[in-house]
Formats: structure tokens, sequence, C-alpha cells
């Protein structure tokens, strides 16, 4: 069934409960939580042909996150500091071919975390954490397309 609202861009950005629940620990009032929602929502403008392994979505800076055994989540960076974090990272899949869902207008696009990265590199617990969420996601979603 179609939605009656007219969806922007290339992916329709699903976040997960988990990266809703990481952005409301991370911030303490709810306008900070929805800017944060607003950066992330420019996802859905991130490139269909997503080649590259880092680029520019509108203003903000995306990569894919190398140390992370595939499939692969990628970084969306936000520059803004928001409610007195900085460095902040959705984290976030996409799967790698262009496969609509059924139910859905369009391909989808997951946010699987929120974080304030404080060193240059991710944790291997962080990376465990990753591989773990996009497991979640392709047996859940993608399981008949493996």
């Amino acid at each position: 069934m179609m939605s009656s609202r007219r969806l922007f861009g290339h992916y329709h950005v699903t976040p997960t409960p988990t990266a809703m629940k990481e952005a409301h620990d991370l911030f303490k009032y709810y306008g900070d939580y929805q800017e944060v929602r607003k950066h992330a929502l420019k996802l859905a403008f991130w490139p269909m042909e997503h080649a590259e392994h880092a680029g520019k979505v509108i203003d903000l800076d995306w990569d894919e996150i190398i140390a992370m055994p595939a499939p692969r989540a990628f970084e969306l960076r936000i520059d803004d500091v928001i409610g007195g974090h900085d460095n902040l990272r959705v984290i976030f899949y996409a799967f790698g071919k262009k496969i609509i869902l059924p139910d859905d207008v369009m391909p989808r696009l997951f946010t699987i975390g929120v974080m304030q990265k404080k060193t240059k590199r991710f944790s291997n617990n962080d990376l465990r954490t990753f591989s773990a969420r996009v497991t979640i996601i392709r047996r859940r979603y993608y399981s008949e397309y493996l």
C-alpha cells in the first residue's frame, strides 16, 4: 500500500529502535535530538550508485567503515556541535542492490547508530556492534535476496 505522503530523495531513511535510543540517550533536549534527526534524513539523497567509498551528501560528509568486515556500514559525519557534542556520527546501512521492499515506494537506508566519536578509529567493540546490527537488518529484510 502506498503512503499518501510524498517522499523525496533516493532512499526512505528508516531509523532502527537502537539508533533512536542512542540518540535519545546522547541528547538532553528534544530539540537536539530533532536536529540530529534532520541531518540523518538528508541521507535520503545519498547517491544511489555509491561506488565511491566516501563523498558528500548535501552538506554532510560520509565514508565507508573500512575496518568493518563486509558487508560494511557507513558513517555520516556531522560537523555541527549539537547539544554540546561535537564529532557526531550517524552509522547507517544500505543494502548493496536497489531493492524495494514490499509496501515501500523506494529502497530503504537504515540508520543503525548515533555516537560521538572520541578517537580517530572505531573500537573493536564498535565494529562488532555495527556488524551485528547489519546482520540483523540483512536477515530481517533481505534474507530472500542473499
